[in-house]
């Protein structure tokens, strides 16, 4: 696979399907001065879905779900590098380093596809989530009887690196499982308006935003420079971008 395929792979699916072959062919003749163009294109398209063509019926719905899933997995495996954070939580006992959790949730409900109230449907719904998630479930199951074996007191050098590695390849393992299940349940489920996943993608966007606030008012106040601060710039930059494509999804009044 060369260059100009893995940047076609950047774009929206709906603007691959149509236009990938023809946008792969004008990135191989122009080479690399149009790369950074390219990129930068594959960048504004995603934030702009109500331009995406339909090669199939509810597709933009889909992958908009399905991203705001993604961005949702990749938001807390960022956190849990820079655990613990005083800015952030997730406990009732500490609501307003808390709050940011309440638009992030009611944004992810909203986003959920349904699934058909047919006793078929959710037997099949129901053996696509056992596959998609058996495989993180069984590492996950491996890493817990691990940690309480207590072969872990007795690790180090290159086994504590094996076995961090480990730990972090199972989290992105069940992230990336997790879309993936999305995506397939999206297939066949009762999907959101267009209204409403943007409404979702704000709302998400609305409680990253005040997540990297939280997290940037730390970093001042500590006077430090920490990777907390570089999870504050991705948090912000996700927020940004959420909010932008939901603002696009919805339906604009005239």
């Amino acid at each position: 696979m060369n260059a100009a395929a893995l940047i076609v792979g950047l774009y929206p699916p709906a603007v691959r399907d149509r236009w990938g072959p023809g946008i792969r062919d004008e990135l191989d003749a122009a080479g690399l001065r149009s790369w950074p163009d390219a990129i930068i294109g594959a960048v504004r398209l995603w934030l702009r879905p109500s331009t995406w063509p339909e090669t199939s019926t509810g597709q933009t719905r889909r992958v908009a779900a399905v991203a705001l899933f993604a961005v949702t997995s990749a938001t807390m495996l960022m956190l849990r590098a820079v655990e613990p954070s005083p800015a952030l939580t997730a406990d009732t006992r500490h609501i307003a380093t808390s709050l940011w959790l309440i638009p992030t949730l009611l944004g992810i409900a909203l986003a959920a596809p349904l699934p058909p109230l047919r006793w078929s449907a959710l037997r099949r719904l129901t053996a696509v989530a056992i596959r998609a998630l058996a495989g993180p479930a069984a590492a996950l199951a491996a890493m817990v009887l691990l940690a309480n074996s207590g072969v872990l007191k007795q690790t180090s050098g290159l086994t504590d690196v094996l076995l961090v590695s480990y730990y972090w390849g199972t989290l992105a393992f069940g992230a990336v499982a997790a879309c993936v299940l999305v995506g397939r349940v999206a297939g066949a489920a009762v999907l959101p308006s267009r209204r409403r996943l943007g409404t979702a993608l704000v709302l998400l966007g609305t409680g990253l935003a005040s997540a990297a606030l939280q997290n940037a008012m730390a970093c001042v106040k500590s006077g430090s420079v920490t990777p907390s601060f570089a999870a504050t710039i991705a948090l912000a930059l996700l927020a940004a971008a959420t909010i932008t494509a939901g603002q696009d999804l919805r339906p604009h009044r005239t």
